[in-house]
């Protein structure tokens, strides 16, 4: 138009959303040291931005990993003032006492202050190891791990399988990554502006 190049593609693009299924023995950095495998290794390539990881899990733990590029998004995602909720599947060795769930679920000093599960709830097992679905409303570095160590409890395996309003779908195979499409991530921000902690907008 008069001689200049206009742009017709729309200013207002909503956010990419990654759903990637972590498996144990990935960091999720983009720089290690150790030469270790990056979830970023597994992820699309991304043009004219980067992925940004929501939240973290450690080399040992599996699970829900969530990557935007969107800034403003991932701080939603992650600030504690938004309080979602993250859901585990854990594995431990024995079982846990009925005092020492009472603490997990009171609260209970972990060294950088205290934390309690939500939810803490008795999912089975067989022999030495039992399983426990449990629910935090934050997300501190290696958390779930440091609470049960914190009763005398080893855990064997970390899952996380619900962040937010997101859930792992069950489809979703270790080392792959799905993208939501344009209305699942309308409905996200939907869900986010009425401070809604359910329904999953994935299946």
């Amino acid at each position: 138009m008069n001689g200049r190049l206009v742009n017709l593609k729309s200013q207002v693009r909503v956010p990419r959303v990654l759903l990637y299924h972590k498996p144990e023995g990935e960091i999720v950095s983009r720089d290690d040291p150790d030469k270790r495998a990056s979830v970023f290794e597994k992820l699309p390539r991304i043009h004219g931005g980067r992925w940004i990881a929501i939240g973290r899990l450690d080399f040992n733990s599996c699970g829900l990993l969530l990557f935007t590029n969107s800034g403003d998004l991932a701080n939603r995602l992650m600030h504690p003032r938004y309080g979602l909720e993250r859901d585990y599947a854990v594995r431990i060795l024995g079982e846990l006492s009925d005092e020492a769930a009472r603490r997990l679920t009171t609260g209970i000093e972990i060294g950088d202050g205290e934390a309690r599960f939500l939810r803490l709830h008795d999912a089975g097992g067989e022999g030495a190891n039992r399983w426990y679905n449990v629910t935090l409303a934050e997300g501190r570095n290696r958390e779930v791990r440091r609470m049960f160590e914190a009763v005398g409890v080893t855990v064997s395996r970390l899952m996380r399988v619900r962040y937010g309003p997101i859930a792992l779908p069950p489809q979703l195979k270790r080392g792959q990554c799905r993208e939501l499409d344009a209305a699942e991530v309308g409905e996200l921000l939907k869900i986010l502006d009425r401070g809604l902690p359910a329904a999953a907008p994935v299946a």
